[in-house]
């Protein structure tokens, strides 16, 4: 059997905005999901995973036709992806057997937090490293990216990208990702708020306030090219301060273009008032996730703040290395 482990991401700054060509600072976070890939006795694909309290199964041939389910079309639509990416691998190490796939994740679905990239990249990562005996990771980015294209239609790329190789970068669609140096003393306190809006319909409701008022939206697209970079800089140098209130910015023109909701602004705003740095939705929005900025020194009372009314928050840092 070979185990993969694939970690989440926070968008710092740039969500929305990177899908027309502006930057995204983007962070490989301390969630994980883990993947397992054992051989089979016949040319079978069965995968196996536990989503809100319930159990999915998918059974296929090599070539993604489905045998069997449990779960319902809900097991179907979500790891029908992962057979996709399965069958992306088989063709780019040109080797293939029947598998059994096991997948266990810490991260909560639909609260762009990533949780599907790192499915995928950690799926592939563990068929990569059971049939070849080691990890590639430029087979595992194209494998993963199939498996997010039948999710998200049109992917900007930087999940996949954060969960595959870790760290911190700058992403631009269609640049070579930049690589950045990381805070030391940058504490993110993630919630999730409930469910979130399909991010191909949140994305789509974005572009077409732009097209119907681009005088307006137009300069907001602008600003967004200049804060991932500014936040990069602050956070380089533990200037926890000014990249906060950076972050804040980013979420009122995030809220300006439609994609906050009241309950992920109130939630920001205690964050700030219980004394974080900064705070900000990550993610498409519309619902989802949240991330306060804080230290050592400010983060437990935001944390027991947020802890009173919601029911899962998580401390994370940056981690440095991605699927492993």
């Amino acid at each position: 059997m070979s185990t993969a482990l694939a970690p989440s991401k926070i968008i710092i700054s740039g969500e929305h905005f990177v899908v027309e060509g502006a930057p995204a600072l983007v962070a490989a976070i301390n969630l994980y999901v883990e993947v397992s890939a054992e051989e089979r006795y016949d040319n079978h694909l069965r995968i196996e995973t536990d989503y809100e309290g319930k159990k999915f199964v998918i059974k296929s041939t090599l070539n993604e036709k489905i045998l069997d389910t449990a779960g319902g079309e809900k097991a179907k639509k979500f790891l029908r992806p992962v057979l996709r990416t399965i069958r992306k691998t088989f063709e780019f190490i040109e080797k293939s057997e029947g598998m059994n796939v096991y997948i266990y994740s810490k991260i909560p679905p639909s609260s762009g937090l990533g949780s599907s990239a790192a499915v995928f990249v950690a799926t592939s990562a563990s068929v990569c490293k059971r049939l070849t005996g080691l990890i590639d990771k430029e087979i595992v980015w194209k494998a993963a990216f199939e498996g997010e294209r039948l999710v998200h239609k049109a992917p900007s790329g930087v999940d996949i990208t954060i969960s595959t190789y870790g760290g911190m970068l700058l992403y631009r669609k269609g640049e070579k990702p930049i690589m950045l140096q990381k805070s030391g003393k940058a504490i993110f306190l993630i919630a999730t708020v409930g469910k979130r809006v399909p991010t191909g319909k949140i994305v789509e409701r974005v572009l077409k306030l732009k097209s119907e008022f681009p005088s307006i939206i137009n300069p907001i697209y602008m600003s967004a090219n200049y804060l991932p970079i500014k936040i990069a800089e602050f956070l380089r140098k533990d200037d926890l301060y000014n990249a906060g209130r950076l972050i804040n910015i980013n979420h009122e023109l995030l809220s300006a273009v439609g994609v906050s909701t009241p309950r992920l602004d109130f939630f920001v705003n205690l964050s700030r008032r219980k004394g974080a740095y900064g705070s900000k939705l990550t993610g498409a929005g519309g619902g989802g996730a949240f991330f306060a900025l804080v230290d050592d020194e400010r983060k437990t009372k935001v944390f027991n703040s947020l802890s009173k009314r919601l029911k899962d928050v998580f401390e994370v840092t940056i981690v440095d290395e991605g699927v492993n």
